[in-house]
């Protein structure tokens, strides 16, 4: 009989042999034996290996990062937000993260490291490196893994989830074998992932090598970025000359007494190292007058900007332009508070070698927003934004200064889109 056929199963093989799911499956029809001894045995086992192997293989595929919407990469009211940084080594590469909730409950949110050959590749591959917890509280985790030398790019993908709601969001690091980033800042807190540091702060350097690091400092202002209808745009530089230079041990400290760039160095004439922009202590806000004023420049009249410089920070005269341009009180108060909220995310998000609103991405964060969706790919990273029908696509261009630089393709039909949203700003509908 096929019921004593089926008491012969060995269920601690089924368990050995097959992953936990399918073995789950198995499992319950062999306890079930006697209730599926009276319908036809083999064609259930044979069905039930059938769905078996297609969950398996759910399990091993996943969707191509291609695919996949970055656009809370950039929201401020994103419930979790992840950061991710790439030190390589000689004979190491490690992964710094940080990973910090809206709301206190980091333990709620779990992250599934997963590995990917490339951006369109769906085939997942395990992490079976150790994810090292360096520091943990109520609204943020830091930690590192440590991965051997790869001759070719791939992908650490990192899926974070809410336990509690099952929602999932995306956080990506290109292991790139040529990635010129060879060491780090440390505060108190311990690494540190902004892309920026404070003036005057103490800081601790650190490497894997041991080795001298020298510090070039570079006493320069960049260019605040063109429209993106501009036809054409403005240069990155692949290589600056520096203004003074010092030597810093391992472990040394740090003290930044000038506001500039700053780029750490184990070996001067290589294409390694790391660069901070050093700025004032309200940074990534602007609390100065004079501080207002350049990012103003995408939404003002020529003559109105040259009456905003002209205030020389002469609050009343700077006042006046402001309300000369939203003609209410109550409008002009709104429209600051918002338009700086975004440049302060802008900076945020984006500061380089300059302010993050002087970027490419800057500049299109601070006038449009969030976007709706974000795609990226190994060379370039698209935003599209429904309520004006753009999109905007920024191509990487990075150099020893900035590895993740990217520059956007401009072109003469982003004029209509562009200046509806400034006749928006000016009329403080935001």
């Amino acid at each position: 009989m096929e019921s004593e056929a089926i008491s012969v199963v060995n269920t601690e093989a089924i368990q050995k042999n097959y992953p936990a799911k399918i073995a789950e499956l198995l499992n319950f029809i062999v306890v079930n034996a006697s209730y599926l001894s009276s319908i036809d045995f083999r064609t259930v086992m044979k069905r039930s290996l059938f769905y078996a192997c297609l969950l398996f293989s759910f399990q091993t595929s996943g969707q191509a990062i291609t695919g996949l919407n970055f656009s809370h990469w950039y929201n401020p009211q994103n419930e979790v937000s992840l950061q991710l940084n790439l030190v390589r080594e000689t004979n190491q590469w490690m992964v710094h993260y940080q990973l910090k909730s809206l709301a206190p409950g980091v333990e709620r949110y779990t992250i599934t490291w997963e590995k990917r050959l490339s951006f369109s590749s769906r085939d997942v591959l395990s992490v079976n490196e150790k994810d090292s917890v360096t520091v943990s509280n109520a609204n943020q985790r830091k930690g590192q893994l440590i991965f051997a030398p790869s001759p070719k790019p791939w992908l650490l993908l990192a899926k974070v989830v809410n336990n509690e709601t099952q929602k999932a969001w995306y956080y990506y690091q290109f292991m790139d074998p040529i990635y010129p980033t060879s060491g780090w800042l440390e505060d108190e807190n311990g690494w540190i992932s902004d892309h920026f540091a404070t003036f005057k702060k103490r800081y601790t350097l650190s490497n894997q090598s041991g080795k001298i690091i020298y510090v070039s400092f570079y006493n320069r202002e960049f260019s605040a970025p063109l429209p993106p209808f501009s036809e054409k745009a403005i240069p990155t530089d692949q290589f600056l000359f520096h203004d003074s230079t010092f030597k810093i041990a391992p472990g040394g400290s740090f003290i930044p007494k000038r506001i500039g760039l700053y780029l750490f160095q184990q070996d001067t004439v290589a294409a390694d190292g790391f660069a901070l922009r050093v700025l004032d202590e309200s940074y990534p806000k602007l609390a100065k007058i004079d501080d207002l004023i350049w990012p103003l420049l995408f939404i003002t009249t020529p003559d109105e900007f040259k009456q905003l410089v002209g205030a020389k920070g002469d609050k009343p005269k700077f006042d006046k332009v402001i309300l000369d341009i939203t003609r209410d009180k109550d409008r002009a108060r709104n429209f600051m508070r918002s338009y700086f909220q975004r440049v302060e995310l802008a900076n945020r998000y984006f500061s380089s070698f300059k302010e993050g609103w002087k970027t490419d991405r800057g500049m299109i964060y601070t006038v449009f927003g969030v976007p709706d969706e974000v795609s990226k790919n190994q060379g370039n990273e698209v935003w599209y934004y429904r309520g004006t029908n753009s999109r905007f696509t920024f191509v990487k261009a990075g150099s020893i200064y900035d590895a993740d630089n990217y520059v956007l393709l401009r072109d003469k039909r982003f004029m209509e889109a562009w200046y509806s949203t400034i006749d928006l700003w000016r009329k403080s509908r935001f």
